[in-house]
C-alpha cells in the first residue's frame, strides 16, 4: 500500500513540475489596497495557513509548503534554494500578482 501511496506521489510531483506555469494561472481575489501578503498552505487541517504581510525581501518558503497564493499587486518569484538564489543563481519562476501555484519541495523560498 505504502509503495502505491509513493509512486502516485511521484507522479503528481511530475506532473507538477511540468505544469507549474499553467497552475501558476489560477487566479485568487485581487488585495485591498494596503492589504498586502503572500499565502501559504502547508497540510490539510493540521497546519494553520502562513501569511508573509506586506512582503519585501527574500523568504525561506516552510518544509511541506503546497500551495503559494500571491495576494499583493505585484509579482512575486519562486526560487529552488532557500536563499532566493543567492548562493547558487538560477531563474526562478514568476508568479503574477493575484495568481496562485501549487508548490513542490524543490522550492524553498520567494522573493517579493
Amino acid at each position: 500500500m505504502w509503495n502505491m501511496r509513493a509512486a502516485a506521489v511521484l507522479a503528481a510531483s511530475g506532473l507538477l513540475v511540468a505544469g507549474i506555469a499553467g497552475s501558476a494561472g489560477a487566479q485568487a481575489p485581487a488585495p485591498k489596497q494596503g492589504d498586502e501578503q503572500v499565502l501559504v498552505f502547508i497540510l490539510d487541517q493540521v497546519v494553520p495557513v502562513e501569511k508573509f504581510e506586506n512582503p519585501d525581501g527574500c523568504y525561506e518558503l516552510p518544509a511541506g509548503t503546497h500551495v503559494v497564493i500571491n495576494d499583493t499587486s505585484r509579482d512575486i518569484t519562486l526560487h529552488a534554494s532557500p536563499d532566493c538564489g543567492q548562493s547558487s543563481p538560477e531563474p526562478g519562476v514568476t508568479l503574477k500578482a493575484g495568481h496562485g501555484a501549487h508548490e513542490l519541495p524543490a522550492f524553498g523560498s520567494f522573493s517579493a
